[in-house]
């Protein structure tokens, strides 16, 4: 298979090492002659597989970054004019028959985005009515809160006036009916609960 260049020059570092031992001139590793014959067919078949030895292609810069791949994608639509754009759909039907397609293709686009329109102005009316509602039902949720926290004021006033026995008010409370209950008037059973 072909091979990038890298690996060409490293296979060729490979086969002139084979080389090497096969044609050693030194009598101490001097290889056997079918040792060094299998060593130069298989240099032999390296070469021609790899192909090595032919001029490799020089090495190249990386080419700069174009312009479009730099550039900054738009979101903005582009703007064409519906009459002279024909889809493919249209390209085998009469002129009549594309016109009434076509127009009723753009009415179904209105029809999508008016609905989509209403959709959006019903949610934002709800919630601004929703926003109002709960600003009265708060202002009336304050006003009550208030109310309660008076009544129970005075109702602690009240009892205040009472525990203290005497003065601006008689009465009420379990103290009268403990006192009803040990003269034996009318009111509380004896023994009973208060």
């Amino acid at each position: 298979g072909a091979l990038n260049s890298s690996e060409t020059e490293v296979f060729y570092e490979i086969t002139n090492s084979l080389l090497g031992l096969a044609f050693s001139s030194s009598k101490v590793s001097k290889l056997p002659d079918v040792v060094s014959n299998e060593i130069k067919s298989t240099v032999e078949a390296l070469r021609e597989k790899l192909r090595i030895g032919e001029a490799r292609m020089p090495l190249l810069r990386r080419s700069a970054a174009k312009a479009s791949d730099l550039a900054i994608e738009t979101l903005a639509p582009r703007m064409e004019d519906p009459s002279s754009y024909i889809m493919g759909k249209d390209k085998n039907k009469t002129r009549a028959q594309a016109e009434h397609d076509r127009m009723r293709r753009e009415y179904k686009r209105e029809h999508k985005a008016v609905s989509r329109e209403l959709r959006i102005d019903a949610a934002f009316i709800e919630s601004e009515r929703r926003k109002e509602k709960d600003k009265r039902d708060s202002k009336a949720r304050e006003a009550r809160n208030k109310n309660y926290a008076w009544l129970e004021q005075e109702q602690a006033t009240m009892n205040q006036q009472v525990a203290k026995g005497g003065g601006l008010l008689k009465g009420g409370g379990t103290g009268a009916a403990r006192m009803k209950a040990k003269s034996g008037k009318i009111g509380i059973k004896r023994g009973g609960k208060f």
